[in-house]
């Protein structure tokens, strides 16, 4: 009698071991099969560069991974990122922050070669020089701690360097070269000097801390 009795509580107990296993299991699939929307880049977005609407969309991934995503579009266009985004890549909170533009500064873009430019990239603090063609005044700062805004090849592509350890060891997007132009955030008071200096050639980066 007392073995009866225990194979009946076993097949019972069985029975509801293996109820809520399939029960845990549904569950857990059904919590799977929950899609919700998260922002994902559409290509290589630059540290410091602004990200504009067509950079950004949106794509449906199992609620479980999107749980600590960015979910709205609106919650990132306008902003930059703190590091460089990669094509692909979804976005988490805490790698934006908004554009934190100094009242009464411009951009204004300057050409550069690779030794002149620093190779600065977008997010960049640099000051600005200007040297003389001759020589024969040597070189005068004309603008301490700019930003940098962005950085363009020959082709008009953003330069970006994803570890930035210079040039030798740069990470850049697909057909990316040498800097040719960089986009300073500069005061007002000082792009007269920037300006002619810009379009004269004779302007050399040197990257510096961030700016007071």
């Amino acid at each position: 009698m007392n073995r009866r009795v225990i194979i009946i509580v076993s097949l019972v107990l069985a029975v509801l071991f293996t109820l809520l296993l399939v029960r845990g299991v549904n569950a857990r699939y059904a919590e799977l099969k929950k899609t919700v929307d998260v922002v994902r880049t559409t290509g290589f977005i630059p540290a410091g560069s602004e990200i504009k609407p067509g950079q950004v969309t949106t794509v449906r991934v199992p609620e479980i991974v999107g749980k600590n995503l960015i979910r709205d579009p609106k919650d990132v266009i306008g902003k930059v990122p703190k590091v460089s985004l990669v094509e692909g890549q979804y976005i988490f909170p805490g790698t934006l922050e908004p554009i934190a533009r100094k009242p009464g500064t411009v951009e204004v873009h300057v050409p550069v070669d690779l030794s002149g430019s620093a190779f600065a990239v977008a997010g960049d603090v640099v000051d600005v020089y200007a040297f003389s063609r001759d020589n024969s005044g040597g070189a005068s700062l004309i603008c301490k701690g700019a930003r940098v805004l962005h950085a363009y090849d020959q082709t008009g592509s953003e330069v970006s360097s994803l570890e930035k350890k210079g040039p030798a060891q740069a990470v850049a997007p697909p057909g990316s070269k040498a800097p040719a132009s960089i986009g300073l955030e500069v005061p007002g008071d000082v792009v007269p000097a920037v300006v002619q200096a810009a379009s004269q050639k004779r302007i050399y980066l040197v990257k510096s801390g961030p700016a007071d």
